[in-house]
């Protein structure tokens, strides 16, 4: 079973492959944290369903971890044909090797392009256009909308129709790390397959088999990683999220102005990608002082001082108040989530956490 190499998600990924084998949708909505795995198991179901060797739940690439979309960044991603000249070959068969390469003629693959915050309208209408065309090898047109949450009004009620009268000959796929971003015209047309987050163990269990990353620093990773696995490799290749400097935020909120409140905003949540992290590292960080308040707990920090901060914040704030700041940062990552404006959440998160921490 090919899908057998992406970690986590195991009943989902089993319920989703007994259903392609039996009848599946026209149209899936593939839900869930970023980093999980959602994309892989998209491109899975377009092997599932294009395999020219073994069709099905064994078809014959290993989207986890194939050598020629590894090698090939622009694989999927809308390149031409002569960007992946160059990539290395493998054992599968033609049309699972160019569907890895993203230039396979029944599959398509959309997303967010480069420096860009949304996806096109321009992207969708050719999207529409090549679903239009019926299938020239396998037995379906397969399409993969990436990054779907950032889908703007007009490209979303362009796709809408399609959703609404789709060929007879075609699946979509919609992968999102924030369905209510969506329409709900457009959700209601689509099968949700809801992705949950990864545990501590199986992000541990990655890092140290796949990224050969030691045990000791695997175990310290996975807990900051927040249920993402890529958030998690991103860690153990030494992008260190700016947890010190979020913690001396944090002690300093009951004094912050709105000055202060403005610089927080523009250094650590101006991107909005960016400051979703951010926000649930703040819940993170927040939710262990809480436990460390309440049942004693041990804090996990990355550093000495990290923890010695953390506490002197527990100790001098009350629960309450550490609750209602949890909450707030919540729902500041989810209003970002549905394309809030970033650094103005940011501001009025800080704003708020200070009144709070002050008891007022």
């Amino acid at each position: 079973m090919p899908l057998a190499g992406v970690a986590g998600n195991r009943e989902v990924i089993a319920r989703l492959e007994a259903e392609l084998a039996r009848r599946p949708s026209h149209a899936y909505l593939f839900a869930g944290l970023r980093g999980i795995g959602k994309s892989i198991v998209a491109r899975g179901v377009a092997h599932n369903l294009l395999c020219e060797r073994s069709p099905g739940a064994q078809f014959c690439c290993n989207p986890a971890d194939c050598p020629v979309r590894i090698a090939s960044p622009a694989a999927g991603r809308g390149r031409s044909s002569s960007a992946a000249v160059a990539a290395p070959r493998c054992d599968c068969c033609a049309a699972c090797v160019q569907i890895a390469l993203g230039v396979h003629p029944d599959f398509v693959y959309v997303a967010r392009q480069p420096n860009r915050s949304d996806l096109l309208i321009e992207q969708v209408r050719d999207l529409i256009e090549r679903l239009g065309v019926r299938p020239s090898r396998g037995p379906r047109r397969i399409a993969i909308v990436d990054d779907a949450e950032t889908l703007n009004l007009p490209a979303q009620n362009a796709l809408l129709k399609t959703l609404e009268e789709p060929p007879g000959y075609t699946m979509m796929i919609l992968v999102t790390s924030s369905e209510h971003a969506l329409l709900d015209t457009v959700r209601s047309r689509l099968r949700p397959v809801r992705f949950g987050p990864l545990s501590v163990a199986e992000i541990a269990g990655v890092l140290v088999s796949r990224a050969k990353i030691e045990p000791e620093r695997a175990a310290a990773i996975a807990p900051l990683a927040r249920g993402s696995l890529a958030r998690a490799l991103a860690l153990g290749q030494g992008h260190e999220p700016p947890v010190k400097e979020l913690i001396d935020a944090l002690g300093r909120a009951k004094a912050l102005d709105f000055a202060g409140a403005q610089s927080l905003a523009q250094d650590f949540f101006g991107a909005r990608d960016q400051a979703a992290e951010n926000f649930e590292l703040i819940a993170r960080l927040l939710e262990e002082m809480l436990c460390f308040k309440l049942l004693g707990a041990e804090l996990i920090a990355t550093a000495p001082e990290a923890a010695a901060a953390m506490t002197e914040i527990a100790e001098r704030s009350t629960a309450a108040a550490l609750a209602q700041v949890v909450v707030s940062a919540l729902a500041a990552a989810m209003a970002i989530e549905e394309m809030a404006n970033s650094r103005l959440q940011a501001e009025q998160f800080w704003l708020g956490a200070g009144r709070a921490l002050r008891g007022e």
